[in-house]
């Protein structure tokens, strides 16, 4: 008998290197991207139910809560509709109340969207005790995502927490090559993961990101062989290669400084990738001392990430805190995705 209750813990990420696992581009001359998984979670509690019913709740959307009868009234195209159709392809006889929510906003450019999918599907894995792999998990969770939503577009936050914590090196290689995705741990020293977290300044822009014209923008360069979105992204990825090893020799501030390079790669993207508001936070912190820096996700708003050499982290905290951004404190889950 299996448990009839199970809770499941998956961290968000940040990611030095992000944009470069649109999955089309990667499957056509392959992606690569660094991210690190924080102490910044989403959370899932699934229960069975006796009365055959399939609850959902989102307590951080509003205290939203769905209701549907039977499985075979389980609706993708509903309300939380992704939830609903992860739970559908799962083989249950029984019913289902299932809760999740964030503790980063919407729109905070951290994984979450993606990360949620995983976080369900690793939920009612251990509920029922399908024993899902890690890659399989990730691999349903693109599927669901693509069906739910009617959209595809990345695979490193499907893939970052179920395949454990840390900094991460994470490369799709193209689909001629017949190699798929590469998941790499980069094994730092304690020191060094210490120094790293210590100078890295994560903060809240309070802006909600527009991602869709972003990732549309993308899309479009990439189907049509833009010249401008293919390089930008392919430079973006030759900057993770760089990234990984500065990181493996412990060269923190060589790759501190590689997140600005990201930075105007990125923006190259699309006009929506920055603004006023995120231009004038990441000239502050240039200025009072970070020496590398970018907007985490697609960009526009959301997270911003800086590298401060200490002491100049603390002064950059200060300095974005007066200027009213939400400066938290992160440090790097080594945990990854928890069930128990």
């Amino acid at each position: 008998m299996h448990s009839k209750t199970v809770n499941v813990r998956s961290p968000l990420r940040v990611d030095f290197v992000g944009m470069t696992d649109y999955l089309p581009a990667c499957r056509q001359f392959g992606g690569s991207i660094v991210n690190a998984t924080i102490n910044k979670y989403i959370y899932a509690t699934a229960s069975r139910r006796e009365d055959g019913m399939f609850v959902f709740n989102a307590p951080d959307h509003g205290g939203l809560r769905v209701e549907v009868e039977s499985r075979d009234q389980l609706d993708p195209d509903g309300e939380l509709g992704l939830a609903q159709e992860i739970v559908r392809r799962f083989d249950l006889h029984e019913g289902l109340e299932l809760t999740t929510y964030s503790q980063m906003p919407a729109g905070a450019g951290l994984g979450s969207s993606s990360t949620i999918a995983t976080c369900i599907i690793a939920a009612v894995d251990a509920l029922t005790g399908h024993a899902l792999t890690n890659y399989e998990m990730a691999e349903m969770a693109i599927d669901c995502e693509s069906a739910a939503l009617n959209t595809t577009y990345g695979w490193q936050d499907q893939y970052s927490p179920v395949t454990g914590g840390g900094a991460k090196y994470m490369r799709y290689w193209p689909e001629s090559t017949g190699r798929g995705v590469e998941v790499d741990s980069l094994p730092l020293r304690a020191g060094v993961l210490a120094g790293l977290q210590r100078a890295l300044v994560v903060c809240y822009s309070g802006i909600s990101r527009p991602a869709k014209s972003i990732l549309d923008a993308v899309a479009s360069g990439v189907s049509s062989g833009d010249s401008g979105v293919v390089e930008s992204l392919q430079g973006m990825s030759r900057c993770a290669d760089q990234i990984r090893l500065r990181l493996l020799e412990e060269e923190l501030d060589a790759a501190g400084r590689l997140l600005s390079d990201v930075w105007e790669l990125h923006k190259q993207l699309h006009p929506d990738v920055t603004n006023d508001a995120v231009d004038a936070m990441y000239d502050l912190a240039m200025a009072e001392g970070a020496i590398g820096g970018r907007v985490c996700g697609a960009g526009g708003g959301g997270t911003l990430m800086f590298y401060c050499p200490p002491p100049a982290d603390y002064r950059v905290a200060q300095a974005l805190t007066d200027a009213g951004a939400q400066v938290f404190d992160v440090a790097i889950d080594l945990t990854g995705l928890l069930v128990w």
